[in-house]
């Protein structure tokens, strides 16, 4: 049960960084295609 408990809290830390990571490398849409023939 303490191995369960202990994987449970380590997959949350994992996801919790992951969205940390992933929401600083996004960009938001009108950075990443701006070019002068897209009309958002």
């Amino acid at each position: 049960m303490k191995a369960f408990l202990l994987a449970c809290v380590a997959a949350v830390a994992i996801a919790a960084a992951s969205v940390a990571v992933l929401n600083s490398m996004q960009e938001p849409v009108e950075q990443a295609f701006a070019t002068t023939g897209v009309r958002l």
